[in-house]
């Protein structure tokens, strides 16, 4: 295989007509990429304003999705040849790359501290984000799972002006969207196959990316296509916690992307850079999972419609499972966040199976409340709520008596002590503070 050298930003391309954006990287001259984007019945008719703030958006997309070519060899030297980027621009995307793609360097045994950083130059053109003045509608992100339909209904409940929004529509994802019953917004994110090829080759990386963060910057330019002025995310305050920290201080956290962190630097770069009028926020940010968890268990029309199992939404449609897996870090994790609200059997009928009497999973448990390894690499709750839940289903008398109760509840009681563990149920259950919630939203909760 050849050596690498340079990362190249080759170019992107909008086609108004056909409501669709490429985007064109290279490694050197050795490989060549072409990422497609469609946004399924955007409007056409774009003014000139419009067009502006598309071609605006789409210089910092082109950056943003190219972290998923990048990885495959994670060269040294960077090229843009769209553009260029200031001093602030370029340490944004130095930070959207390292801690985005913290999880994948810490798998790799790679540290790219010292060798990622984004050229910049001052003189650059891009340094406003554009006035285009937005309809006051606020886009949901559909995920098919607990947290985006507890946003959609508590927005609803308020009155809010929604419309859901959606990468692709496996099946949870079109049928929360149906029973919902609001306008529905779909854009389709296509993977140039030319990396799916060379990922199967020896000496090139693989692995986990900011997924949300790549997002995040398709969902500005939404705005502009469909006409929208905020995105309310479904991201809670769990995601704020790392997996484990590196041996040189670095927090690598799987839920980076999701994480106060990166909402709150996204939202300033996208209105200093991108969309003035726009604003990017989590409504589920002063919650924790378990308490999201009670208010999705009230909802009981999306119960045999949403999965959280991310087997149901590979990119791969042949490895795709319809609902669950039931065998997961994610599939564990959301049984025992629900437990403690949910009727026993109407948990086992969404889910598919009862997880908390499998005894092959109390690995997967043990590592969930922090009794075995680390946090899972997965979008998990904390291990206070965890242990919480155990705490609450000790004392639940449709659950007590399953093995996972029975075999770690003793555990957690005797490691945590029942003190903390009361301390822990009032903390989960605590509004947070600590979020970027608007004016007018703040109360919705």
């Amino acid at each position: 295989m050849k050596k690498i050298n340079t990362f190249r930003f080759v170019g992107y391309r909008f086609d108004a007509e056909n409501s669709e954006v490429s985007l064109d990287y290279a490694f050197d001259d050795a490989y060549r990429f072409c990422e497609k984007i469609k946004f399924h019945h955007a409007k056409t008719d774009l003014t000139a304003e419009e067009l502006a703030a598309v071609d605006n958006i789409l210089f910092f997309l082109h950056i943003a999705c190219g972290i998923s070519y990048y990885k495959a060899f994670v060269p040294g030297s960077l090229v843009i040849e769209t553009g260029k980027l200031n001093k602030e621009q370029a340490a944004f995307f130095d930070e959207f790359y390292l801690k985005g793609l913290g999880e994948f360097c810490w798998r790799n045994r790679l540290n790219l501290n010292q060798t990622l950083k984004f050229p910049y130059d001052d003189t650059a053109s891009r340094i406003e984000a554009s006035p285009l003045r937005l309809p006051d509608i606020t886009a949901v992100p559909i995920g098919g799972g607990k947290d985006s339909n507890v946003v959609l209904e508590t927005l609803k409940a308020h009155g809010e002006k929604v419309v859901c929004i959606a990468q692709g529509r496996p099946r949870p994802i079109r049928e929360s969207i149906a029973v919902s019953g609001c306008d529905e917004i779909e854009f389709t994110r296509t993977i140039a196959p030319e990396l799916i090829a060379l990922n199967n080759q020896p000496g090139v990386y693989n692995g986990h990316v900011p997924i949300t963060g790549v997002y995040a910057f398709c969902l500005a330019l939404c705005a502009v296509l469909y006409g929208y002025d905020k995105v309310a995310m479904g991201n809670e305050r769990s995601a704020n916690v790392g997996n484990l920290l590196r041996d040189d201080n670095f927090e690598v956290n799987h839920q980076w992307s999701k994480s106060l962190e990166f909402e709150k630097d996204f939202n300033t770069f996208a209105q200093k850079y991108l969309l003035k009028n726009f604003t990017y926020f989590s409504m589920l940010r002063p919650l924790s999972e378990l308490d999201i968890a009670g208010r999705f268990a009230k909802l009981t029309k999306y119960h045999q419609v949403f999965t959280s199992c991310n087997k149901a939404f590979k990119l791969d449609k042949e490895k795709r499972l319809e609902r669950w897996c039931g065998d997961c870090d994610k599939c564990r994790f959301v049984f025992l966040a629900l437990a403690p609200f949910m009727k026993k059997q109407a948990l086992i009928n969404a889910v598919g199976k009862n997880i908390l009497s499998d005894e092959n999973q109390l690995g997967g448990f043990e590592e969930l409340l922090g009794l075995a390894n680390h946090k899972p690499f997965e979008c998990v709750g904390e291990l206070e709520e965890c242990a919480v839940a155990f705490y609450l289903l000790s004392q639940n008398d449709d659950w007590k008596n399953e093995f996972m109760v029975r075999e770690l509840y003793p555990r957690i009681e005797k490691k945590y002590g029942l003190e903390k563990l009361r301390a822990w149920e009032k903390m989960v259950f605590t509004k947070s503070d600590n979020h970027c919630l608007p004016e007018r939203f703040k109360d919705y909760l």
